[in-house]
């Protein structure tokens, strides 16, 4: 039987160094991929705006199956919390995932609108809340892979064509009020220094969610630290909606589906790579001080 994990006051210095020196490692190396390809080799930013509904629906649903299974795993970490912890917990690390936090503020630099930007995260915010809470209050009761599969779908289809437009309802009036606030990019592609900072240091936002999900999951996975970090790094990948993209979002790409698929795989490799440094981290942190199981501290 595993260890209860220690107080955070009583891990050691090497151990937080390893967090933090693979967090930076995972931040460079992933995002670097995609900022290289887009700006480095010219490869474009995917055009979906023809992409079927089917096959957004039926991404987004891989997403929430994700999520189903990281919390089904996370919950012996998750033990003792108050359901509104909990959810309020999910919902964070999925909306970091989704980098809700840095696509606001990548798009207040990018633009200087502020306050427009972050008026715009409401809605998203409200969506991840109530995603959350769903998510924690079904889980225990899918079991079953083929119920969790049918669940994911429900979730999803409920969240798109009624809780988001509810929720984007609700701040119209706001976003309405604050329009003239809004206005074209100030910085244009490509990008400098200026905005390439930003880049960087707001993708911390996905890298830490990242370390926490494998953080949450890794007790509850069997095998190997290279096994336990290949499952948590698909988990991340399906999170993020970062598979099905390259290879069936690329249909309905308007300049081929070669042209696609290599447009959209530039956030493909940016995932795996950020799933599989987070949890490489998560796992040479625990070789540093043993491995954790239980609640979180």
């Amino acid at each position: 039987m595993r260890s209860a994990p220690a107080p955070f006051s009583a891990r050691s210095p090497a151990y937080w160094l390893t967090i933090v020196a693979g967090a930076v490692v995972t931040n460079i190396v992933s995002l670097s991929v995609h900022v290289g390809m887009l700006q480095g080799l010219g490869v474009p930013f995917p055009d979906r705006s023809g992409v079927s509904p089917a096959a957004a629906l039926l991404n987004a649903a891989l997403a929430v199956l994700a999520l189903l299974t990281s919390y089904d795993l996370a919950r012996v970490r998750l033990a003792g919390r108050p359901f509104w912890q909990r959810a309020l917990i999910v919902a964070a690390l999925f909306a970091g995932l989704k980098e809700l936090l840095r696509g606001s503020l990548m798009d207040a630099v990018v633009t200087t609108g502020w306050t427009f930007s972050a008026a715009q995260m409401l809605s998203s915010t409200v969506y991840s809340v109530v995603l959350g809470a769903v998510v924690v209050g079904v889980t225990p009761r899918l079991q079953r892979l083929w119920l969790r599969a049918i669940a994911a779908i429900v979730i999803t289809a409920l969240m798109m064509f009624a809780v988001r437009p509810l929720a984007d309802a609700l701040f119209a009036p706001l976003l309405a009020s604050l329009a003239h606030l809004k206005h074209a990019d100030v910085y244009p592609f490509p990008y400098g220094w200026h905005v390439l900072s930003w880049a960087y240091l707001t993708y911390f936002e996905p890298v830490i969610a990242s370390i926490i999900i494998a953080a949450l999951v890794w007790p509850a996975l069997a095998g190997s630290a290279l096994r336990r970090s290949l499952k948590t790094a698909a988990l991340i990948v399906l999170i993020k909606g970062a598979l099905l993209p390259t290879f069936v979002f690329s249909l309905w790409n308007r300049a081929g589906v070669g042209a696609g698929m290599l447009s959209e795989s530039q956030f493909l490799f940016e995932a795996i790579l950020l799933g599989l440094l987070a949890a490489g981290t998560w796992a040479l942190a625990q070789h540093r001080r043993g491995s954790p199981s239980g609640p979180l501290p």
